[in-house]
């Protein structure tokens, strides 16, 4: 299977030569992606079992929705794919217009970086975004490199990777900053993860560099996340799991497998993780986020109407990036905008969003499965 051939909600898997092409078809396909949500969300609900065969849990994890941020109304983003926070201001990919907003705290747009940045750089369908607080590190896919920016959006670094194994140029989709001023990447055309020290020198790689699964390997690895510990979180896509690797690079455990029941994975895109160790993990074909404890066990889903009631609609439409502060969730999705909750669960906003066109409340699972995109 080559890149560009994962689906809908992958615009990260799409070869540059394709992806003018395929943004229109992606938007047009929107309308069939909510759609079946509808058919997908009965086997996320109580008192029944999906194609696993596991009775799914009536949890539902404490956060309430605080704030969403849509599309700029003068100045619309494309499939955004992540966004990070410093201070008030929100940095969100505008991954299919080669930009980055930046975002003031009741989403005006205060400032955008273009395609080319200072000249001496471009956005080549940025999907990744990190910050240690101070800078911006951007996983620049069809460029290969980690892109280092001030908050005004000029280069203060460019971070090449290296070819794979067999000679493939790099495709970096994801981003995390750790506590000693490394890096870590993750290449999805190489299927490796790569971590670099605070010179920019790789300090170890995790993956056989080829299509893997088990404790080896990783199968399109996309999103990072760093704990207190050092501990790395990778998105394993098409494995359908996310694997925590020890600061050396080990394999430790994962969290989920492949299903289309609560607690399981069908497509993750997004990871975080709190400072209690407990990992979140969005599903942009399930329209969720699951939230797992350190031990692997679920603990609840995020994302209903009703935080109450499992059984209401979604608040999301393909949820990928994920960024969490001590108190809050921030999601990046793909056409639903930014979406911020409050993990203790006791804000709330005063309103919802709109629910999402043609998200109806489920009742029964249709007698045909839909096609998942692989």
């Amino acid at each position: 299977m080559e890149s560009g051939g994962y689906g809908l909600w992958g615009a990260e898997h799409l070869l540059p030569a394709e992806l003018h092409k395929k943004l229109l078809t992606i938007a047009a396909l929107a309308i069939l992606g909510v759609t079946a949500v509808a058919f997908i969300a009965p086997a996320l609900l109580p008192g029944g079992a999906g194609a696993s065969g596991v009775t799914v849990s009536r949890l539902v994890y404490p956060a309430a929705f605080l704030q969403s941020i849509g599309s700029p109304g003068d100045d619309a983003w494309t499939v955004p794919a992540a966004a990070t926070k410093i201070g008030d201001a929100t940095f969100v990919l505008d991954t299919g217009n080669n930009r980055i907003f930046k975002l003031g705290p009741d989403g005006q747009t205060m400032a955008t970086f273009g395609t080319h940045l200072d000249g001496t750089a471009s956005l080549q369908m940025p999907m990744a975004i990190a910050t240690d607080g101070e800078r911006l590190f951007v996983a620049n896919s069809v460029g290969g490199a980690v892109l280092v920016l001030d908050q005004s959006g000029h280069v203060q670094r460019v971070l090449p990777l290296p070819a794979g194994v067999s000679g493939k140029a790099a495709r970096p989709i994801g981003v995390a900053v750790t506590a000693d001023g490394g890096l870590v990447v993750s290449d999805a055309d190489n299927h490796q993860v790569i971590r670099f020290d605070a010179d920019g020198k790789i300090a170890w790689t995790a993956g056989t560099g080829t299509r893997d699964g088990d404790v080896d390997g990783f199968n399109v690895p996309g999103a990072l996340a760093v704990d207190n510990d050092g501990n790395v979180y990778v998105v394993d896509t098409l494995n359908a799991r996310v694997v925590k690797l020890s600061p050396s690079g080990a394999y430790l455990r994962q969290f989920g497998q492949r299903g289309d029941t609560v607690g399981r994975l069908s497509r993750p895109k997004g990871v975080a993780v709190d400072r209690q160790g407990r990992v979140f993990v969005s599903d942009g074909l399930l329209a969720v986020v699951e939230v797992f404890a350190p031990d692997g066990s679920y603990l609840g889903l995020i994302g209903r109407r009703d935080t109450r009631n499992v059984n209401s609609t979604t608040l999301f439409v393909a949820p990928a990036g994920l960024f969490i502060t001590p108190d809050a969730l921030t999601v990046t999705d793909r056409y639903a905008g930014v979406l911020t909750f409050d993990l203790p669960g006791k804000r709330h906003a005063a309103a919802l969003p709109p629910q999402a066109p043609n998200i109806a409340a489920p009742t029964a699972r249709p007698n045909t499965t839909p096609a998942h995109a692989h």
